[in-house]
C-alpha cells in the first residue's frame, strides 16, 4: 500500500477508534456532570469545533450547564444570556420538536439529530451580535429524553464548513450522548429529573421557599408541653398526734384501706413512763390531801393547806388525763375510706417527728386530677377550659384529655428548685381516672395564632432577653 493510501486510511481509522472511545466513556460515566464536560470537551477529538455548549430544554425556558474550556459557567453573562435566547427561538419551531421520532430509537432512527443554525434563523437582535458570541458555521445535536421529546443538547461551532462525514460522527455521536442521558432520567425517575441533575434547582426551591413563608401565616393554636402528674384533688393529710418516734408504718404505698384501719403507731414508752409516774404523782397528792383533811379538824390551821392540796391534786389529774389521751394516739388510723400515698415506709419507720407533721396523705382514687408544671419560659395564656391532652409514661402510646381548671398566679418553685406555674386540670367525665401518682406529659392548648409565631416564640424570648429589649 502507498504513502498515499496511508495518509488516507489513518485518520478515518483515528476518528473511528475515538468514536469507540466516546461511546465507552460516556456509557461509563456515573455522574451527569460528568457525562456534560466529556461531551464538551472530549468531543473535540472527534471533530474540531471552536466552542461547545451543552443545554437543558423543557419545552418552556432553556438553561446552559456546561461549556467547553470552562470549569463554571456564568448563567447570568452574556455570552449566555445570547446563547439562550438564540436556542430558545430555535427549539420553539414545531418542525424541529417533531424531527425526533415519537418512539424513539426505532427501526433504525436515532434519538438525536443535527441542524445547522445560522443567523437567518435568529431575530434582527440576536443576528447583530452573532459574530460576537459564535463562529460563522455552527449546528445543533438536539437529544431525546425519556419523554422522546428534545430536552439537552449541544451547540457546536468553528469557521470552516462542516463535512458530510463530521455530520455522520457527530449524529453517531449524539445517538449515544442521548442515550447515556436517558440512563440518567430513568435512575432519577422521569424525564424532567434530568434538569434536577444539572440544574441549582432554583425554581423549586424558590417554589419551596414560598410555599414555606405561606406555610408560617397558617393559623394555629398556641401549645405548651410540660411534665405531669396525676394528683388528689381534695386530700386528707395523715399527721402526727404529738412528738416522737414513729414506730412502725402498716401499710404500703398506694394500699387502699377503709375508714379506722390502722396506718402507723407511734413510740409510746415515753408516753406509758409519764403515764405512770403522773399516777403515782397523783396518788401521792390523794394521800396527802386525805392526811390534811382529817388534821384539820383537830388543827383549824391546817385548813389553808387544803386550799393548796386540793389545787395541786386537780393539776396531777389534768397531767395524768393528758398523757393517757396521749397514750391513746399512738396508734394513727385511717380517718376516710380511700388510697394512702407516701412514698417509703422503711423512710418513715423510726423517724423523729414532732406534733401536726405531715407523715402521708389519703384520698379517693376517683378524686383526681392533673397538676401541670409549665416552665416560665413556655408560659402561654391559659384560659379555664382550655383543652389539655395527656401522655402517661405508663402508655406512651396512648393520650386522654383533660380540660384546664385553674392557672397558679404566679410561678413558685419545685422540689428541684425550677420555678414552674402550676396548672390543675379534671378529667373527662366518664373517662377512668388514671392511678394517683402516675406520671408524664402534658400538651396544653391557648389561644389562636400563627405557626411562625408559635415555632419561634421562645427563640424570640430568648434573644428580647440577651439583648435587653
Amino acid at each position: 500500500m502507498s504513502g498515499a493510501d496511508k495518509s488516507a486510511i489513518d485518520p478515518m481509522l483515528h476518528k473511528a477508534l475515538t468514536l469507540v472511545t466516546l461511546h465507552r466513556q460516556a456509557r461509563h460515566k456515573d455522574k451527569a456532570a460528568d457525562l456534560a464536560f466529556l461531551m464538551v470537551n472530549q468531543t473535540f477529538n472527534l471533530v474540531k469545533y471552536r466552542q461547545c455548549f451543552f443545554f437543558r430544554w423543557d419545552g418552556h425556558s432553556l438553561e446552559i450547564d456546561a461549556a467547553s474550556g470552562a470549569m463554571h459557567l456564568d448563567p447570568n453573562g452574556p455570552c449566555a444570556l445570547w446563547m439562550k435566547s438564540v436556542l430558545s427561538r430555535f427549539l420553539e419551531d414545531k418542525k424541529i420538536q417533531d424531527a425526533l421520532p415519537a418512539d424513539g430509537k426505532k427501526g433504525g432512527e436515532s434519538f438525536a439529530r443535527v441542524f445547522p443554525i445560522s443567523p437567518t434563523d435568529c431575530a434582527e437582535a440576536e443576528r447583530s451580535h452573532w459574530n460576537d458570541w459564535a463562529s460563522q458555521r455552527a449546528i445543533v445535536l438536539a437529544m431525546a429524553g425519556q419523554d422522546k421529546k428534545i430536552r439537552y443538547g449541544l451547540w457546536l461551532d468553528r469557521e470552516e464548513p462542516f463535512q458530510d462525514t463530521d455530520i455522520a460522527l457527530l449524529d453517531d455521536i449524539a445517538d449515544a450522548y442521548a442515550y447515556a442521558l436517558q440512563k440518567f432520567d430513568v435512575a432519577s425517575g422521569g424525564s424532567s429529573t434530568i434538569a434536577r441533575l444539572f440544574s441549582p434547582g432554583k425554581r423549586r426551591m424558590s417554589a419551596l421557599f414560598i410555599c414555606a413563608v405561606l406555610g408560617m401565616f397558617l393559623p394555629v393554636r398556641m401549645s405548651v408541653t410540660a411534665p405531669a402528674e396525676v394528683v388528689a384533688r381534695s386530700p386528707l393529710v395523715v399527721s402526727v398526734p404529738f412528738d416522737g418516734i414513729l414506730e412502725s408504718v402498716v401499710v404500703k404505698p398506694n394500699q387502699v384501706v377503709k375508714k379506722g384501719d390502722l396506718l402507723a403507731t407511734m413510740d409510746g414508752t415515753a408516753l406509758r413512763n409519764r403515764s405512770e409516774m403522773v399516777g403515782q404523782e397523783l396518788l401521792t397528792a390523794e394521800a396527802a390531801l386525805a392526811k390534811t383533811e382529817r388534821e384539820a379538824f383537830k388543827e383549824p390551821n391546817k385548813l389553808s393547806e387544803l386550799n393548796v392540796l386540793k389545787a395541786q391534786m386537780k393539776a396531777k389529774q389534768a397531767d395524768k388525763q393528758y398523757a393517757d389521751e396521749l397514750l391513746s394516739k399512738i396508734n394513727i388510723v385511717a380517718g376516710m375510706d380511700g388510697v394512702v400515698m407516701f412514698p417509703d415506709a422503711n423512710a418513715l419507720r423510726g423517724k423523729p417527728v414532732q406534733a401536726g407533721e405531715q407523715i402521708m396523705l389519703m384520698s379517693d382514687p376517683a378524686d383526681s386530677e392533673l397538676l401541670i408544671r409549665i416552665p416560665v419560659d413556655g408560659m402561654i395564656v391559659l384560659d379555664q377550659s382550655a383543652p389539655v391532652d395527656y401522655f402517661l409514661n405508663i402508655t406512651p402510646l396512648g393520650s386522654q384529655t383533660a380540660q384546664i381548671e385553674s392557672v397558679s398566679y404566679q410561678a413558685t418553685p419545685d422540689h428541684d428548685g425550677l420555678l414552674t406555674y402550676k396548672a390543675r386540670a379534671r378529667f373527662q367525665q366518664g373517662e377512668q381516672h388514671p392511678r394517683l401518682g402516675s406520671t408524664g406529659s402534658a400538651k396544653a392548648y391557648g389561644e389562636q395564632s400563627v405557626l411562625f409565631f408559635n415555632i419561634f416564640r421562645r427563640p424570640i424570648v430568648t434573644i428580647r432577653r440577651k439583648l435587653g429589649i
